[in-house]
């Protein structure tokens, strides 16, 4: 049996000491975590959620730091070029000169970093990793419970570690893949991790989820948890595939993977075109709880507790207001009329501009104070298309047409008819983008996967991304590069200073 002691006494207590007393200072307040039980409540509070009896999510005890960086929707949707930048802004545009400020520029020269979602994460990796080691010897007789935490806690290590490696790791440089650490930090072995190789780090994310599927079939039903649950699983593992199938760790059964357990995700689900029921989907509301198809895992987060940053997410980088910034013409041109989506999307004002206005946020008035907001992981459409981009990579074009035929059905009101086999791929393709549509990384990842080459004026001056370009990972963080010896850098960021 193993336990863990945690401190949670005050640090101030600590500056109040003389100096010739410190060693004699004898921790108070010390909580020993030993019991099943115990793991369940920490996991909670690292989580910052613990699932009630009737669906909801509720905060349990947790700091605002210590969860993963769920929200990262600004560090992306301007790179991408999903939303403009708005030009009444002062936090981005001089309006006086015409021009970008610097922060403008690198986002939209690519040029930007974000520690934060490196630090975030394996900060996060940590007591994750100590839980996962401490529950199988942990007191009590509740196995089902014990399956639950373990099952929860290696689920979110295997979406960490995958997040790590779209955002930090070269799409096909199989030697820059990231540290992994299975041990709690009180390992030193654990200080400077090296990089490993990408098909390591999928091999380790992979058996994650495998033993979480073993963990399933052993205790199938859910009683508290988030993520410890089979559409969920299934939903991550298609994601996964799909965009391992094109990476430097490659291989060859990937897609035939991405529709197996994309088919495993959709059961029992379908697409409903109600305007109604689609709007519900993005209502940021925190007490709205409610059963949808179109999701699996649906983060609901209430004010001041930043699961879902409201500020990142509708508003504009620091701008106190609603987020009055949108698509270029060509891009909401994209979107036919009888699309369910438009209206959901988009909003029209009374001088004719079209503005962002995905996420309903009407029916909290003091919303700007401090609400926080949603995240979605791997829902139903996201799930439909890989499925329909998998079988096209197969070779299977006339399946991957029903399929995505059954999701258009649930966006449209008239739905095309035949594809050329081109078509039908770049079909899916922009079926994705209006989908997704400033909905955190997903169409930067898949730029990123595809090899999308984009063109980019600012001030004046023509910035090119080209596929492949080093610009698509983020650089290791000045930081981890400083203290940790054994680290080395995404290659082309080695020879920038940010």
């Amino acid at each position: 049996m193993k336990k863990i002691y945690l401190l949670i006494a005050l640090i101030s207590s600590l500056f109040i000491q003389s100096c010739d007393k410190f060693l004699d200072l004898k921790p108070q307040d010390i909580q020993v975590v030993s019991k099943i039980e115990d793991y369940r409540d920490l996991l909670a509070s690292y989580m910052r959620l613990l699932k009630t009896t009737n669906g909801s999510q509720k905060p349990v005890l947790g700091s605002v730091y210590l969860y993963p960086k769920f929200h990262a929707a600004e560090a992306f949707v301007y790179r991408s070029g999903e939303l403009s930048i708005n030009k009444n802004s002062t936090t981005y545009y001089d309006a006086n000169l015409g021009e970008y400020n610097a922060s403008a520029v690198k986002i939209l020269t690519w040029m930007d970093s974000d520690a934060d979602i490196w630090n975030r994460y394996y900060s996060f990796l940590g007591p994750i990793n100590m839980i996962i080691d401490g529950i199988t010897t942990a007191d009590g007789e509740d196995e089902d419970l014990r399956n639950y935490v373990k099952g929860e806690a290696l689920i979110w290590r295997a979406y960490s570690y995958f997040k790590l490696m779209q955002y930090y790791s070269p799409y096909k440089e199989n030697d820059y893949g990231i540290p992994v650490f299975l041990k709690p930090y009180d390992d030193p072995g654990n200080a400077m991790p090296k990089r490993e190789t990408q098909t390591v780090v999928y091999e380790r994310i992979l058996a994650d989820c495998r033993e979480v599927i073993d963990l399933l079939e052993q205790t199938p039903s859910n009683q508290w948890n988030c993520a410890y649950e089979p559409r969920f699983v299934h939903g991550m593992l298609a994601s996964i595939y799909c965009y391992k199938a094109m990476s430097a760790a490659a291989e060859e059964d990937d897609w035939q993977n991405a529709v197996d357990h994309a088919d495993k995700a959709m059961g029992g689900r379908s697409f409903v075109r109600d305007q109604t029921t689609y709007d519900a989907i993005f209502d940021t509301p925190a007490q709205q709880t409610f059963k949808n198809d179109e999701f699996y895992l649906r983060l609901v987060d209430g004010r001041n507790v930043q699961i879902a940053n409201f500020m990142d997410t509708y508003f504009q980088g620091s701008s106190y207001g609603p987020a009055d910034i949108g698509p270029s013409r060509e891009f909401y041109n994209l979107y036919k009329e009888d699309d369910v989506r438009k209206k959901t999307f988009f909003r029209t004002q009374t001088d004719g501009s079209i503005i962002f206005d995905k996420y309903n946020i009407s029916n909290d008035p003091m919303a700007f104070l401090g609400a926080g907001g949603i995240i979605m992981f791997f829902r139903l459409a996201e799930t439909s298309l890989i499925k329909a981009e998998a079988l096209y990579r197969l070779g299977k074009t006339a399946e991957a047409k029903e399929v995505l035929d059954k999701f258009k059905q649930g966006r449209y009101l008239d739905i095309p008819g035949s594809y050329t086999e081109s078509d039908l791929l770049d079909e899916i393709l922009k079926e994705r983008k209006l989908e997704f549509y400033h909905e955190q990384d997903t169409w930067w990842l898949d730029m990123k996967r595809l090899g999308t080459r984009v063109e980019r004026v600012v001030n004046g001056t023509l910035y090119v991304l080209e596929p492949d370009d080093f610009r698509y990972s983020f650089p290791i963080p000045e930081t981890e590069m400083s203290v940790n010896k054994n680290m080395v850098q995404n290659p082309g960021w080695d020879e920038i200073s940010l």
